[in-house]
């Protein structure tokens, strides 16, 4: 399913970037120039800085658009001699204190909330897979976490933040299980989409609240397995009819899911209390959603259009005021390039999403070292000579095992193993290999 939609992500996501629209918050009569990483060179107004992310302001074929630059984005930025405004500061709501590690001062009565990142594709240290990188096990282990920061009194709020571009049907089920029967009954839970496409936005349609990135994007369901072959037959419909259930989950109409996952029209119109029909034409509704022969992905405005967005922020202040708070308690400490505070619950998932990437680009070398040192320690002719390739074949097993420890799902992406069961007769195996090499 990941296998062409990381191309995908790209270009809806510069397709979304088009169309995004942000508050400004100061204007100078300075022209800046902002040159991005593909050698174009924009320009017009810096609006706002933070850490290194940069707001610019800039026209494109005469609109007038405001965009958010990573440090990743661009290579330099020129002001001209009138300095563009200050950033406003940081409203009375807990976000982002300014100073890493700062004491946080609990208001009494006020709720308390964090971000966690659902996939980070910016970072070659990290990873966006779900399966690999966003796995129920993850969001199971980060729940206890969460209650400890954020209360358990229900009143706390769990924002998702989706950028991923895919992967795995397999885990779809079982993460929406975790969300849906778990966060959900605990936190106000909510997604906030950077970029969902494929089993990340499956994923995420079950939260009854999803909002958006200017550039988000969440669609393009399609499923892929072995070379390129699209899912099919028996196993397309299982995961329609998955989707189905998932979709009545975040009270999402049917239709809706089914034009991301294959090729049928969509239209809609929304009705005099502000709840939208949907229609398998074009012609039914007021709104073309889908035209047929196209698989649907959404992006910030078009989403809006259907009432399946609640609103667009690129902000956590922007996105507390879209939740209708006046206040909220961003648990965590600041830390530089992230534009929201770092929870405990946060910090162990990127240092998990990290891991899982370690074993993964070693995951050969792993087995290389105990197949290395098992076919050496089977040579030596004396049970002290062996003991040193057994030792350090030990050594690599474990490595193996504690891969799976830290991730279950490498038990079937990079053992080829279908059950835990399977996984433990194996790892019994290779223990007696090893007792038995050493009498």
């Amino acid at each position: 399913m990941k296998h062409i939609l990381r191309r995908a992500k790209m270009i809806l996501g510069a397709l979304a970037i088009g169309a995004a629209m942000l508050l400004s918050v100061g204007q100078a009569v300075a022209v800046d120039k902002l040159h991005t990483r593909d050698g174009k060179v924009l320009e017009g107004t810096v609006v706002r800085e933070m850490e290194g992310f940069v707001w610019f302001k800039y026209t494109v074929a005469g609109i007038e658009q405001t965009r958010m630059f990573t440090p990743e984005e661009f290579t330099k930025l020129e002001r001209d001699t009138v300095a563009a405004p200050a950033a406003p500061a940081a409203p009375a709501t807990g976000a982002n204190p300014g100073t890493a590690g700062a004491p946080k001062v609990w208001r009494p009565g006020t709720p308390r909330a964090a971000v966690i990142t659902m996939g980070n594709g910016r970072d070659d240290k990290e990873g966006d897979m779900v399966g690999m990188y966003m796995t129920k096990h993850a969001l199971e282990q980060m729940l206890p976490m969460l209650e400890e920061e954020l209360g358990s009194d229900g009143t706390g709020v769990v924002v998702l933040r989706f950028s991923s571009g895919g992967g795995a049907l397999l885990e779809i089920q079982r993460m929406s299980d975790v969300i849906h029967e778990q966060y959900k009954k605990k936190f106000r839970t909510v997604a906030w989409i950077d970029s969902a496409i494929s089993a990340a936005a499956m994923t995420a349609h079950c939260l009854e609240e999803i909002y958006f990135t200017p550039q988000g994007n969440y669609g393009a369901c399609t499923g892929w397995f072995g070379n390129l072959t699209a899912v099919s037959g028996r196993g397309l419909e299982e995961v329609l009819f998955m989707m189905e259930k998932i979709s009545a989950r975040g009270n999402y109409h049917p239709l809706l899911m089914r034009a991301m996952q294959i090729q049928v029209p969509l239209s809609a119109t929304r009705q005099p209390n502000g709840e939208f029909s949907f229609f398998a034409d074009t012609t039914s509704g007021d709104i073309i959603v889908n035209r047929d022969r196209e698989v649907l992905t959404l992006n910030a405005q078009s989403a809006l259009d259907i009432g399946f967005s609640r609103g667009t922020a690129s902000t956590i202040q922007e996105l507390q005021r879209l939740m209708g708070y006046t206040e909220l308690d961003w648990v965590g400490e600041s830390v530089p390039g992230v534009l929201w505070p770092v929870s405990k619950a946060e910090k162990w998932n990127i240092a998990y999403r990290r891991q899982v990437n370690r074993d993964e680009n070693s995951f050969r070398e792993y087995v290389a070292q105990y197949q290395l040192n098992i076919q050496a320690a089977t040579q030596q002719q004396t049970r002290q000579a062996r003991g040193q390739f057994v030792n350090r074949a030990r050594q690599a097993l474990d490595k193996i095992r504690n891969m799976v420890r830290n991730n279950p799902n490498f038990i079937l992406f990079n053992l080829n193993m279908e059950t835990e069961e399977e996984y433990r007769e194996w790892l019994e195996a290779e223990e007696k290999r090893l007792r038995d090499l050493m009498r």
